[in-house]
């Protein structure tokens, strides 16, 4: 009887042990904080399904928690184009920032139709861009080349579209993969700071999303893992696809 009741009582331990392990590791996948300011998720590029719920957090975030800055995994210049594309009447530079991303994985409508959608729904949306500078050749010269027609070739817009391009090629030119992981965290952490209190969703590729992974190389901490080290317990991060 005794030895019934032992072996009850481990089975019941275990039970408990188990359930206390999936609970803390889905509280390490999200993170631990009640109330986050930052909202990082991760996907695989280009899945229709992945993109659709991308748009349904957004929304709901922009509808019932207020935001309006959505983080992304574009270069500065691209996201301000984005920013002035928001406010036309017209498409063309949303089709000039696609036809240059041809022949890559961005280059996909499922994304345009996306960019679409936030601009008729969330109207007052800006985006940050926080990733080197790919497309430096076209993209950012082409933003360059917007400044100077403005007269804004001493502006802050100006400097920091420089710096990315700067970045940008000497990715390409060294393929150094721990290098962009880095720059990443650097440019989010001057966006994000930039904006005060503010809440702020982000959207990425899922291997710079894990709250306490390594990127995909394994030789540095991820963007979000380096995120958290930095600012500690507010961020909310989930991989959508899973």
């Amino acid at each position: 009887m005794k030895k019934r009741k032992k072996g009850l009582f481990l089975i019941v331990v275990a039970v408990i042990l188990v359930i206390l392990t999936c609970l803390y590791k889905n509280k390490k996948e999200t993170g631990n904080s009640d109330s986050p300011q930052i909202y990082l998720y991760g996907e695989k590029h280009g899945v229709e399904a992945v993109i659709n719920k991308e748009f349904e957090l957004w929304l709901s975030h922009y509808n019932k928690d207020g935001m309006r800055h959505l983080f992304i995994e574009t270069p500065y210049y691209t996201a301000e184009f984005l920013n002035i594309w928001m406010h036309e009447d017209n498409d063309e530079i949303l089709d000039a920032i696609f036809a240059d991303l041809e022949g890559t994985a961005a280059h996909n409508p499922l994304y345009r139709d996306f960019y679409k959608k936030i601009k008729e729904q969330c109207p007052e949306t800006v985006f940050h861009g926080t990733d080197v500078g790919h497309q430096f050749f076209s993209t950012g010269q082409r933003f360059l080349e917007y400044l100077e027609k403005n007269g804004l070739k001493d502006s802050k817009q100006y400097s920091l579209a420089l710096e990315v391009i700067e970045q940008g090629k000497f990715f390409y030119d060294s393929s150094d993969d721990v290098y962009r992981e880095n720059k990443m965290v650097e440019n989010f952490i001057r966006e994000f700071d930039a904006l005060g209190s503010e809440k702020i969703m982000g959207i990425y590729g899922s291997a710079h999303t894990g709250l306490f992974k390594l990127d995909f190389t394994g030789k540095v901490a991820c963007m979000a893992n380096q995120l958290r080290m930095h600012y500690g317990d507010i961020i909310y991060s989930e991989n959508l696809s899973k």
